[in-house]
């Protein structure tokens, strides 16, 4: 298997993207370690344990390490999922926490990321950060002016922590999905759902394993010299310039 003798935390794990991930690094030999904050991952299977922990507390970092490394030992495979998102555009009054929503995008990648690389442990033959972005720090959408500047810090985030840690043998990469599907979301964005569906050149929202696809090929030895890379996994969204 492509992952045995892997270990692997996800943050944000309770959310269709995350458990995803999850599922397939497990499938393929991985012991996965799901991080959720308020509602615990259902049905989680072999070789699974789950953690909880607030991102956006001062100091989190380390008793979330610490749990993990408790329940599946030590680590060599960080995915940073968790995300907050706010809708409005710049002319509506703040309605959200935008210090949290930064908090959790960027902030807590960062420290995250730093306190893993600390607990590698010496024999790691290879070790691996994964952050999951948004195509939005590209191409925002209406609306979504918040979100899409915290996925844009994140990209940046990428790139220095994998010139960073690059020389330690730590990879770090992120991922950039498009729309993906997810239940109610025709409901609560009827009309991106349906500009989506006519302008993506693949013709339909992407799905949670095609991000999880994504996510086993970077966080595998098949990536080995890929380091600072951002892949997008859209269907052809933002080669077309609307969104």
């Amino acid at each position: 298997m492509k992952l045995s003798g892997r270990t692997a935390l996800i943050t944000g794990a309770s959310g269709s993207i995350g458990r995803a991930i999850g599922d397939l690094l497990a499938e393929n030999g991985a012991r996965v370690v799901l991080h959720y904050r308020t509602a615990p991952p259902d049905n989680t299977g072999k070789n699974m344990a789950s953690v909880q922990a607030d991102l956006s507390l001062a100091g989190f970092e380390e008793a979330l390490l610490a749990q993990a490394r408790e329940k599946a030992g030590p680590l060599d495979i960080l995915v940073n999922c968790a995300a907050e998102q706010a809708l409005e555009g710049f002319s509506d009054p703040p309605d959200g926490d935008i210090a949290r929503l930064l908090r959790i995008n960027v902030t807590a990648v960062d420290v995250l990321s730093r306190a893993f690389v600390r607990q590698i442990p010496a024999s790691a033959r290879s070790a691996t950060i994964l952050n999951i972005s948004s195509i939005e720090a590209q191409l925002p959408a209406a609306g979504h002016a918040q979100y899409a500047a915290s996925k844009a810090a994140l990209d940046s985030l990428t790139l220095s922590l994998a010139r960073e840690f690059g020389p330690k043998g730590v990879r770090t990469n992120g991922i950039a999905p498009g729309l993906i599907d997810r239940e109610g979301l025709e409901d609560t964005w009827p009309e991106g759902v349906a500009r989506w569906k006519k302008h993506c050149p693949a013709r339909r929202l992407g799905t949670p394993r095609d991000v999880a696809a994504a996510a086993l090929f970077l966080v595998s030895e098949d990536a080995a010299w890929i380091n600072g890379a951002t892949l997008r996994v859209d269907g052809g969204m933002l080669a077309t310039g609307i969104f």
